[in-house]
C-alpha cells in the first residue's frame, strides 16, 4: 500500500484526485500552503511516498494571491518534501502557462517555448511554480512530474459552469464574439484526475520513465470554442433556436478596450477584457500523444458526457451552493 498526500484535496480537481486514490492507498488534505510550517508538519507527520500538489486559487483574484500560493506555496511544498525526505512530487500546472495569444494547433510539450511572462497573474505564477519544480528535479534525489491540464469542467466545478450558467440566466447566451472557427481544448475533471493517478503510479514503479517530464492533459477532443458553451446551455434548457448575434473579433477587441478604460476611470471591474476576447477567439489545442504513450493516459469520459454530468450536478447541487454564496456576499 502506498501513501499519497494530496495538497489541495478539497478543491475542484484535488477532490477528484482524492476519490481516485481512496481504493489504492492513504491520502491526507492539508491547509494553507502559504504557511511553510503547516506544510512541513503535514509532510513530516504523514511521510507520504508521493505528494500531489494540486492546490491553486480560482481565477479573478488579486495578483498577489497567485504569487503567494503558486510561487511561494510551491516553494514551501518543495522545501517540506526535501526536509522530510519525500522524493516524489507531482505538480499540477496548466496548458495556459505557454499560451501568449499565438495560434496553437496541436502543439506538443517540446514545440512551444516557455514564455518569460505569462498572459495573466494566474498563469504567470503557475509558470513560476513550474520553474521551481524543474529546479528541484534531481536535487537530493527528488523526482518530479508536471501535468498541464486545459480548462476543466465536471462535478464540483465552481468556475466554468458558474459563469456559463450566469450568462444563460441573464439571457446573454446568444451573443457570440468571433466566427467560432477556432478550435480549443476542454477536459472532464475525472479524466484529469485519472492522469494524476497514472503519473503517481509511474513515478513509483517506473521513475526513470517519467521523472522530470511535463505532460499536456486534455480530453483529446478539440472543438470550436462556442460549441462547448452551447452544449452546457443546451443542458440548462436552451433549445438552440435563438438567433445568434455575432460580434466580429476586431469589434469585440475595441469594445473591450473601452470597457477596461471605463473601469479604470470609475474604479469598477469587468470580465469583458481584451484578453477575454483574444481567449474566446484564439485557437488553442494541444497534442496529448506524450501522455498517451508514456503515462498510458486515455480520456475515458467523452467531453459531451462530461458536460452532461456537470450540468446534472449543477441542477442538483451546484446552483443551490452558488445562490448561497451570493447571499453571503450580499450580507
Amino acid at each position: 500500500m502506498h501513501s499519497a498526500l494530496v495538497i489541495g484535496g478539497v478543491g475542484f480537481l484535488g477532490s477528484h484526485v482524492v476519490e481516485r486514490l481512496v481504493d489504492d492507498g492513504n491520502y491526507a488534505v492539508t491547509g494553507s500552503i502559504v504557511d511553510a510550517t503547516s506544510i512541513l508538519n503535514a509532510v513530516e507527520e504523514l511521510k507520504p511516498l508521493v505528494v500531489l500538489h494540486t492546490a491553486s486559487p480560482v481565477h479573478g483574484l488579486p495578483a498577489y494571491i497567485y504569487y503567494e500560493v503558486n510561487e511561494t506555496g510551491t516553494r514551501n511544498v518543495i522545501n517540506a518534501c526535501r526536509a522530510a525526505g519525500v522524493k516524489k512530487l507531482i505538480y499540477t500546472s496548466s496548458t495556459g502557462v505557454v499560451w501568449t495569444g499565438a495560434e496553437f494547433n496541436g502543439v506538443t510539450e517540446d514545440h512551444v517555448p516557455f514564455p518569460s511572462k505569462g498572459y495573466d497573474a494566474y498563469h504567470h505564477t503557475k509558470g513560476l511554480g513550474e520553474r521551481l519544480i524543474l529546479s528541484a528535479e534531481g536535487r537530493d534525489g527528488m523526482q518530479t512530474v508536471i501535468l498541464r491540464p486545459c480548462g476543466m469542467t465536471g462535478e464540483r466545478d465552481k468556475q466554468l459552469i458558474w459563469r456559463l450558467a450566469e450568462v444563460y440566466a441573464k439571457k446573454q447566451h446568444n451573443v457570440q464574439i468571433g466566427d467560432n472557427t477556432n478550435l480549443v481544448d476542454y477536459a472532464y475533471v475525472g479524466n484529469v484526475a485519472h492522469a494524476h493517478i497514472l503519473a503517481c503510479t509511474k513515478l513509483i514503479s517506473e521513475p526513470d520513465l517519467v521523472s522530470g517530464q511535463t505532460f499536456f492533459i486534455t480530453n483529446g477532443e478539440p472543438r470550436p470554442q462556442w460549441d462547448f458553451a452551447r452544449l452546457v446551455w443546451k443542458g440548462l434548457g436552451d433549445d438552440g433556436k435563438g438567433r445568434i448575434i455575432q460580434i466580429p473579433r476586431l469589434v469585440g477587441l475595441i469594445m473591450a478596450v473601452f470597457a477596461e478604460a471605463f473601469c479604470r476611470i470609475t474604479g469598477s471591474s469587468t470580465q469583458f477584457t481584451a484578453f477575454s476576447v483574444r481567449f474566446l477567439t484564439g485557437t488553442q489545442w494541444y497534442n496529448i500523444n506524450k501522455a498517451r504513450n508514456i503515462l498510458g493516459y486515455t480520456p475515458d469520459v467523452p467531453l459531451e458526457e462530461g458536460i452532461q454530468r456537470t450540468v446534472k450536478w449543477w441542477k442538483q447541487t451546484g446552483l443551490a451552493q452558488h445562490e448561497l454564496q451570493k447571499m453571503r456576499k450580499e450580507m
